[in-house]
């Protein structure tokens, strides 16, 4: 009990020197992500300690309950439907009455929504927006995620138990043809990547969702890429060359972050490089993003040849973990093969260590439902090492993301 109390004390301090922070403006929830994220951590550490092993899975009921609750109303509409401004609110049975519901029903989901804090209970029987609640309704990446979590992953993590009970738990799952999430939407034979294209609705879902960890995987993190830039100084007119070449860059998101991280890195005379599936580039293409207007954007298949050969920087952030070892080990490949002697290959994956967060479990197992992985260093030691590649550098944000540099071996 003395350990106890000590925990508690320590989340004591830390909570007083927060709010002292909050009350002087040094410290801001909104940015100082680390901070926050530490808050967090130090409040799930004590319900851990303080809870006994019934009330740990009592305490799993409610977020169950909730996200179905919070799920079916992002579908029914029933957060666009609750008026917006101060003061308004809206009766259950004003709200049954727009959705087309049956009163009962909306009022059943609706409590649980008050009683979880996403929506505020007025009188006996109305409800109004919280600031929460308003973010649920109106196509957002937060909105996306929500959906995103509980129809692909909330329902691959169900159907686990029968997917190891058909093929068996001898070897973890590595084939993107067969995947937890595949077998949980009897699509077995369709990639991720198939199911997520499969309407104009689930892609929309999943583009805005993957905005929702920008911010928790930096571009470049604590990595210096200066060295990069000073080297594009020293033959400024040279167009023969690619700087940075990014390696399945979607609309270009890291890319822009890296250019605004390392002003010295100039796009122009198309020595920046975006690469990505014919029809994602084509996307971005068309989406006529200014910040990528002198980038030159080239379709590529990981598992194909690399068209750009001997760039200077090849970057590639939230890729390999989508894949099995052996996958990467082909992807990576095709880049070593298409490196110069001085070329460098940046890896930005999160970096497993021996003790993992909560969060980071959850991604792995969620990884695991597509066949992919979360992996240690010596796990990225061996896919480099397997693709004539050498780790010579990790640089990485404590507890986060890590910019895991390679040279040729």
């Amino acid at each position: 009990m003395a350990a106890l109390a000590d925990t508690l004390d320590a989340l004591a301090q830390r909570l007083a020197a927060a709010a002292q922070g909050l009350r002087a403006g040094s410290l801001s929830l909104e940015t100082d992500t680390m901070q926050r994220m530490g808050l967090i951590k130090g409040c799930s550490d004590v319900i851990d300690a303080v809870s006994l092993p019934k009330d740990k899975v009592l305490l799993w009921m409610p977020p169950f309950a909730h996200i179905a609750a919070i799920r079916l109303f992002i579908k029914w509409k029933g957060f666009e439907n609750i008026p917006v401004g101060d003061g308004a609110s809206i009766s259950y049975s004003n709200l049954a009455a727009k959705l087309g519901a049956d009163e009962s029903l909306i009022t059943r989901i609706a409590r649980a929504l008050v009683a979880n804090g996403t929506l505020a209970r007025v009188g006996a029987d109305s409800v109004a927006h919280t600031d929460f609640s308003k973010i649920l309704s109106t196509p957002n990446p937060i909105w996306a995620m929500v959906q995103l979590g509980f129809d692909n992953q909330l329902a691959s993590f169900i159907a686990m138990p029968k997917y190891f009970d058909h093929f068996g738990i001898a070897a973890e799952p590595t084939d993107r043809l067969q995947t937890v999430l595949a077998f949980s939407e009897g699509r077995l034979g369709s990639t991720i990547w198939e199911i997520n294209h499969s309407s104009e609705e689930r892609l929309k879902v999943f583009m805005l969702a993957m905005a929702v960890i920008e911010d928790q995987m930096p571009p470049l993190g604590v990595y210096d890429l200066s060295w990069a830039a000073d080297e594009a100084a020293k033959s400024p007119t040279d167009d023969r060359r690619a700087l940075v070449v990014d390696v399945g860059g979607g609309k270009g998101q890291a890319l822009k972050g890296i250019l605004k991280a390392t002003p010295g890195l100039v796009p122009h005379r198309n020595r920046c490089v975006l690469e990505d599936l014919h029809e994602v580039v084509e996307a971005a293409r068309k989406a006529g993003d200014a910040e990528l207007a002198d980038v030159q954007m080239v379709a590529m298949d990981f598992f194909k040849e690399q068209p750009v050969k001997g760039a200077l920087v090849y970057y590639m952030r939230r890729c390999l973990h989508d894949y099995s070892d052996e996958e990467c080990v082909r992807m990576l490949q095709q880049i070593s093969g298409a490196m110069a002697p001085d070329s460098k290959l940046l890896i930005v994956e999160t970096l497993l260590g021996d003790q993992l967060s909560p969060f980071q479990a959850a991604m792995d197992i969620m990884m695991l439902t597509i066949s992919g992985k979360e992996r240690t260093r010596e796990d990225f030691e061996d896919i480099t090492g397997k693709a004539a590649l050498k780790i010579t550098k990790v640089c990485q944000v404590p507890g986060g993301s890590a910019v895991i540099e390679c040279a040729l071996a």
